[in-house]
């Protein structure tokens, strides 16, 4: 499901990137080409296959290791985005080049390496404003709450203070469910690994 999943995504990024529609039937004999050989895309899909790539914990050297040799290799190949794997192997086969022997050649990386930290760099990312969202609301949140209080201690009818102590008890609710789910595993790992690739972004002016 992971492998049908990164694939389409990717097919999808290159097809609205090409824009026409002769790049686009390009773009898709490459996919069918390199899925047929059973070379890159699938070689680089199935290191997914015994990951998940939510529980997967990123090393701030790994993260900046790879941000470098992605932006050297691109300088060398500027028609290629190295940092989604499988994008990447359907743009070397257009390109007729191979993306694995790219990947051993220029980088400082195994290819298993490079694709590990693709796809989970990949998820990060694209889940990372999801986080970010979710830590605005429960910001919010605590600051309603705080503001609600505020308003209970001050001169009201108990018709009022009654109301607002139903909103304050709602947001407390929600509050305590967010907290819970901040807990969790998967909620931790993508924080972490969402601020270290923020901060090796932002060091490499990426």
């Amino acid at each position: 499901m992971k492998k049908v999943l990164l694939i389409s995504i990717a097919i999808l990024i290159v097809l609205t990137a090409c824009g026409k529609i002769k790049e686009a039937k390009k773009t898709m004999d490459a996919v069918k080409d390199v899925a047929k050989s059973g070379s890159d895309l699938v070689e680089a899909a199935q290191q997914l296959e015994d990951i998940e790539v939510e529980k997967v914990k990123l090393q701030e050297k790994d993260v900046k290791k790879f941000f470098k040799a992605i932006k050297s290799v691109e300088e060398k190949y500027p028609d290629i985005h190295f940092q989604v794997a499988t994008m990447a192997a359907i743009e070397a086969n257009m390109a007729g080049k191979d993306l694995k022997k790219i990947v051993t050649k220029e980088m400082d990386l195994s290819f298993e390496e490079y694709s590990k930290l693709s796809a989970v760099i990949t998820y990060t990312t694209t889940v990372g404003a999801g986080y970010e969202m979710s830590m605005n609301i429960y910001n919010q949140m605590v600051e309603s709450e705080e503001t609600l209080k505020q308003t209970l201690a001050g001169v009201l009818s108990d018709e009022e203070k009654a109301e607002l102590e139903t909103q304050i008890a709602e947001v407390k609710k929600n509050i305590q469910e967010m907290e819970e789910e901040m807990k969790k595993e998967e909620f931790v790992i993508l924080k972490d690994n969402y601020e270290i690739i923020k901060k090796v972004n932002e060091e490499l002016d990426l």
